[in-house]
């Protein structure tokens, strides 16, 4: 609760009483004395009566829906009820929210009666990720007589997850629904034993590219291809969280928003995906489809930069990367372009089909060239380089040698 203070009438009652005081001193009048006392005091019991008579509420929140992208709007809905045995007072209300939210105005509350409830709805943008508590709902009112004003918190906080944006990257879209484009074919390449094709039930998360309509019309129930379930092709992340290479909060923001759109559009056409990470591990660091996207980008949500290196990641990731039987697509997302780091992952080119490093600042000359002369592909993607815009220029800059493909883009260098 908030503690009470007098409204401007109160003040004003106050003021009057201190000058009849001063003046039942002057004249020596006692009813004038009577009176000051009377309005003096009157302020200081209204406070302790709003301080006392504290509304009994409950509070149910949720929220619509129940994770946000960035930028996206959320509707919190309220659901306030009285729980004493009286009616309430008139009173107004307003929302807790943190920092990065929009600032709420007070609003009217009606007079609940016992057992009433009521229904408070509004809605709130997010600009950054993470993990938010909004609430508790705190209600305002004043004395009968408006001499004084109190707050009180009511209610549970309850967490928000906001989300980074995941862009719809090329080769995502209808051709790939219907199970055709680049990317099944890349999946095909990856492990070359999939061309027997086994239906099995639909499962709640299954991707529709995958269902196969001859046996649906046969089984008269869904029925989905398990080719990529059974290959489990893999792919592979890593992302600098370690503070000492991060070039301020912005580029590290657009390398999450990064990881979470190619994490996401791998799964989508069928790779189990590995997470490496330069700092302590944050993230689970394997997905899978069905659930797979959800928990990645959940866990983006609240990643942070990272103080301590999370040991010889170098070395982990390459043994991650032997343990396969062919060369995997591997994407490393630099947030500063540090040469140290870029030069411990460079000889792990030559396990990986293909080999893409995004470099999220322009001034990252010296790491480029020595990823480059390992035969890494390269792309800077600064600040006015989206998740979308950086995928197709790391498409656009791979050589063509006939190799697999990866998202409707050239071919990848062998």
């Amino acid at each position: 609760m908030s503690r009470p203070v007098p409204t401007l009438r109160g003040w004003v009652v106050g003021a009057a009483g201190v000058v009849l005081l001063v003046a039942a001193g002057w004249a020596g009048r006692v009813d004038l004395l009577f009176g000051g006392l009377l309005l003096t005091i009157a302020p200081l019991v209204a406070m302790a009566a709003v301080a006392l008579d504290r509304p009994w509420l409950s509070v149910a929140r949720t929220y619509s829906p129940d994770t946000v992208e960035v930028g996206e709007e959320v509707q919190v809905r309220l659901d306030v009820r009285n729980q004493s045995g009286r009616a309430t007072a008139s009173m107004s209300w307003v929302d807790t929210v943190p920092a990065g939210f929009a600032r709420l105005a007070f609003r009217a509350l009606p007079s609940l009666a016992s057992g009433q409830s009521v229904t408070l709805r509004y809605s709130e943008r997010a600009a950054r990720r993470g993990a938010y508590l909004l609430g508790p709902l705190t209600v305002a009112r004043t004395d009968p007589f408006g001499l004084a004003r109190g707050g009180y918190g009511v209610g549970e906080s309850k967490v928000l997850l906001v989300t980074p944006r995941v862009r719809a990257l090329a080769g995502s879209g209808d051709d790939e629904a219907r199970g055709e484009g680049t990317d099944p074919e890349l999946v095909r390449h990856s492990i070359p034993s999939t061309d027997e094709v086994i239906p099995r039930d639909y499962r709640a998360g299954d991707p529709l590219r995958r269902v196969q309509w001859r046996a649906t019309a046969r089984a008269g129930r869904l029925m989905v291809r398990q080719e990529e379930q059974l290959s489990n092709p893999e792919a592979w992340l890593l992302l600098d969280t370690l503070r000492a290479h991060a070039g301020g909060a912005e580029p590290f923001e657009r390398a999450v928003e990064l990881v979470a759109s190619i994490g996401s559009h791998l799964l989508d056409v069928g790779y189990q995906l590995g997470v490496h990470e330069t700092g302590e591990r944050q993230l689970a660091g394997s997905y899978e489809l069905p659930g797979g996207d959800q928990l990645l980008v959940g866990q983006l949500a609240a990643i942070e930069q990272v103080r301590e290196p999370g040991g010889d990641i170098a070395g982990r990731f390459a043994a991650s990367l032997r343990a396969t039987r062919s060369g995997v697509p591997v994407f490393l997302i630099l947030v500063d372009g540090d040469p140290q780091l870029a030069a411990e992952f460079a000889p792990l080119r030559r396990y990986a089909a293909p080999a893409i490093a995004f470099l999220m600042t322009s001034s990252a000359a010296a790491a480029r060239e020595l990823l480059e002369r390992a035969g890494w592909v390269c792309v800077e993607a600064d600040g006015r380089t989206d998740a979308a815009a950086a995928w197709s220029l790391a498409m656009q800059a791979q050589q063509p040698a006939g190799g697999p493909r990866l998202a409707g883009a050239a071919d990848v260098r062998p």
